[in-house]
């Protein structure tokens, strides 16, 4: 017997659930093929097929297959007491035909041939029919009668299983037979005729009050429990005793199940079997199903109520579960979980879907969306925008109801519509929002709301999103309307910010609306790409910052203007990179007065930046700046300036630059200057700067020179550019690189570089002291090789040397090469530049 048993067990395991799942659903399309076609048509024939060998392979290891027809599923006790997973609703919509045919249990034996199976399905569509017809009472139950003339010995109906019943269940079932007579108005296998509401009423009162009695009866006798049970008869009818009996006979006890449990299932049943028939019939409305479930809920409270001496609370523990909102809503749920299909669609097309429990609608729109196929995902969609515009209801329970279960299908949108959420949506929402009067939805409204913007965010719909907000900042400015100004801030919340900043840079076009969006809070975008400008590789967003500012235009750039008169450096340096980019007659325009008030560096980077190849437009214009303010420049930054004013050919700086030549500037004296302004006089061949020239190269104050050798050789080579002397063919060769220069340096070269054929040692002082090697070197500046690493604008100061000579330099590093660094010399002594220019002209090619 053991041994028995062990095997049974052991075979329970080979057999999974999803292989009887299988069998079940192919049993059901052999019903369905029976019901619409011909008996030996086709279809008919390969379900049959089908259908045979998946049951006869479960069937054969299990040493047969029992089966429990309950509401809403089938139960496989061999393979546990919970439902079988169906999660495409397919065996409920099988234990529905069963149960309408008056199939509460199937019992497979270990052996049974196709032929029985096909007749178990024929009877079972004329049970169907039967089903229609008012019930006849007979000596033998139905079932097993037609089974029986038909030869089928291998498959069970409705057949009593050897189960454990509790005691006091047995004696409770043996009273009612007692009271109530030993037949029925119906036999077992009958289905069951659905009661009037107030036949119901009666059994669920005769069953509240039979709870009491039966809680008691585990600390009293069986007489005493007896009597007790017979005493709460005696006040019902013998019909209702009896409707509670014919119910018991449908939904029996399982396998030692215990009175509480098995009394709260009952009564579950008894009214999900009410519910569903008047449902179906359209007796009753969507909307007041819950109105009818709390009604009957509330008889089984009030009849459950019981203060006898055994008693530890008020109510029987029936009258208690019923009492507590969560389980009345989990049944709720329940009862819309297992509605059919068809019945469901239909509440969910119309008007009345917000009485759906969000569960419930979500487990229908996860099971169309996941369809794959376009028509059960565009029910979906059909679906979701109905329900969304049960919004305007003016019911406030509705409202709130809704607007609650969006939040909780957000997810389903999502899958829905991958691409772009409709403007309907949205739009529905923002308008309930506006009208709201209670705050609770209100707030479900806003949350909702909140997610769409995320959604329309992170999936790059900025159209969506844009018409979100607009939608927001329509409403009226007022202390009522308080709470959509506070979402529209919230939408545009820090996270969402950064990625919408984040789109508008990106290596893509630019689309139109992310402009729209962002000039909606200049300041905070001012912010943000001035953080960004501070990482390392932020020089290649530059051009992406430039051309989001430009598209924006004049709101963020005044602003960005306003900037550069500020205290912050780390906001006026990025003020200047981007006025630089995207607009830099503005900066130009802004430089006389900010520019005496910047430090030396600030005053570099604006220099640099107005001097990038890129800006070759403007270089008259900022040459013509340049000269306005160059008194007002530090002395490091005012070379580069004057050299920019040499290159754009600026001749209404001539006068000025001859002063500074002559040294007679009442500021601008030193030599490093002097030379620049010679250099820029050469440069613009400037005929009426000859005769200063020639006196700064020869001038004598008794047998030596008047100027240092530096300045005089300059001079030199300025005259020979404006004579166009023999001699000027290597002074050209030094500046000629000014015409070569292009967009991937920060400043343009003005002076050609010289290879050197063995490296020059330098010695780096400064924060990044260190050892470094010259590769390339010209009257401006060099490439230097440094296992330092240096920054773009870093000031240092350089000794290099050539031979036992030492030259001197201050330098700022221009750019960074995957090798080294560029470095422009921004000052240096006379007798320096002098080595210098001898140095370049040794190694120039003439």
């Amino acid at each position: 017997m053991n041994g028995a048993v062990r095997q049974g067990q052991q075979a329970s395991l080979d057999v999974k659930a999803s292989d009887v799942n299988r069998a079940l659903r192919e049993l059901h399309v052999l019903l369905r093929a029976q019901r619409l076609y011909e008996k030996n048509h086709p279809r008919v024939l390969e379900s049959l097929e089908a259908s045979y060998e998946l049951l006869r392979g479960i069937a054969a290891p299990l040493n047969g297959l029992e089966l429990r027809v309950e509401r809403g599923g089938v139960v496989a006790p061999k393979l546990g007491e919970a439902h079988l997973t169906d999660a495409r609703g397919e065996l409920q919509a099988l234990a529905a035909d069963l149960q309408r045919s008056g199939i509460h249990s199937l019992i497979f034996g270990r052996k049974f041939h196709v032929g029985e199976l096909d007749t178990l399905s024929q009877l079972a569509k004329a049970a169907l029919l039967r089903s229609e017809e008012p019930a006849k009472h007979g000596s033998m139950p139905w079932w097993p009668a037609r089974l029986l003339e038909s030869g089928v010995e291998g498959i069970q109906v409705n057949a009593s299983t050897d189960r454990k019943v509790d005691t006091v269940l047995a004696s409770l079932m043996a009273a009612l037979v007692a009271y109530g007579g030993n037949s029925p108005p119906e036999s077992s296998d009958t289905p069951i005729q659905v009661p009037e509401i107030d036949d119901l009423v009666a059994a669920l009162r005769l069953l509240a009050r039979l709870t009491p009695p039966l809680e008691v009866a585990r600390g009293i006798s069986p007489e005493e429990a007896a009597r007790a049970i017979h005493g709460a008869m005696e006040e019902a009818t013998r019909e209702t005793v009896r409707m509670l009996l014919s119910a018991m006979a449908v939904y029996a006890p399982r396998d030692s199940e215990r009175p509480q449990p098995y009394l709260l299932r009952l009564s579950e049943s008894l009214i999900f079997e009410f519910l569903s028939a008047e449902f179906s019939a359209g007796t009753l409305t969507p909307i007041k199903v819950r109105p009818t479930f709390n009604r009957l809920g509330d008889v089984l409270v009030t009849a459950g109520g019981y203060s006898g001496p055994h008693a530890s609370q008020h109510l029987s523990s029936l009258a208690t579960a019923w009492a507590m909102e969560t389980v009345r809503e989990q049944l709720l749920e329940k009862f819309w979980l297992e509605l059919a299909p068809r019945e469901k669609s239909q509440v969910l097309r119309g008007p009345e879907v917000w009485t759906v429990p969000v569960i419930a609608l979500r487990q229908t729109l996860g099971q169309l969306a996941e369809a794959g196929a376009d028509a059960p995902r565009r029910e979906a969609r059909n679906i979701l925008l109905n329900y969304a515009r049960r919004l305007e209801i003016t019911d406030p329970a509705a409202r709130r109801a809704v607007a609650a279960g969006l939040n909780e299908v957000t997810a389903i949108i999502e899958s829905l519509w991958p691409n772009q959420v409709p403007e309907d949506l949205s739009r529905g929402a923002m308008n309930a929002l506006e009208k709201e009067t209670i705050p609770e939805t209100g707030a479900l409204l806003a949350a909702f709301l909140e997610t769409l913007g995320r959604i329309a965010v992170s999936r790059a719909d900025y159209a969506g999103f844009e018409n979100i907000l607009t939608g927001l900042e329509r409403a009226p400015r007022d202390v009522e309307h308080d709470h959509l100004a506070a979402l529209t801030q919230r939408l545009v919340a820090q996270d969402r910010w950064l990625m919408l900043v984040d789109a508008a840079l990106a290596n893509r076009a630019l689309d139109p609306v992310l402009p729209r969006l962002l000039q909606r809070d200049p300041e905070r975008l001012l912010d943000r790409l001035t953080l960004l400008l501070t990482e390392p590789r932020s020089a290649e967003q530059i051009p992406a910052m430039a051309r989001l500012l430009r598209t924006i235009g004049v709101p963020v750039l005044n602003l960005l203007e306003t900037r550069l008169y500020e205290a912050r450096r780390q906001r006026v340096s990025a003020a200047i990179k981007l006025l630089a980019a995207a607009d830099t007659d503005r900066l130009l325009r802004g430089l006389p007065r900010a520019l005496a008030s910047w430090e030396w560096n600030l005053q570099d980077l604006a220099v640099s930046e107005i001097a990038r190849p890129a800006n070759a437009a403007s270089a008259r214009s900022a040459a013509f700046v340049f000269s306005a303010i160059l008194a007002d420049a530090h002395p490091l930054v005012v070379p580069m300036m004057i050299d920019q004013i040499g290159l754009a050919q600026e001749t209404t700086a001539v006068a000025q630059l001859m002063e500074i030549a002559a040294g007679e500037h009442e500021i601008l004296r030193d030599l490093f200057v002097r030379i620049k302004a010679i250099e820029a006089l050469g440069r613009m061949h400037a005929d009426e700067a000859g005769e200063l020239l020639r006196q700064l190269a020869e001038g004598r104050e008794g047998l030596a020179y008047a100027e240092p050798s530096g300045l005089r050789a300059a001079a030199e080579d300025a005259l020979a550019l404006l004579e166009n002397r023999p001699s000027s063919a290597r002074v050209r060769a030094a500046f000629e690189a000014a015409a070569q220069s292009h967009a991937g340096y920060i400043v343009p070269r003005r002076y050609v570089r010289v290879p050197l054929e063995s490296p020059l040692r330098a010695q780096i002082d400064g924060a990044q002291a260190g050892l470094a090697r010259v590769k390339t070197i010209s009257l401006g500046g060099a490439y230097l090789e440094s296992p330092k690493k240096l920054s773009v604008g870093d000031s240092i100061q350089l000794e290099v040397r050539s031979g036992l000579r030492k030259i001197h330099f201050t330098a700022v590093v221009r750019n960074i090469g995957p090798e080294g660094s560029g470095v422009e010399f921004v000052h240096m002594k006379d007798e320096d530049r002098e080595k210098l220019r001898r140095l370049v002209q040794r190694h120039l090619p003439v």
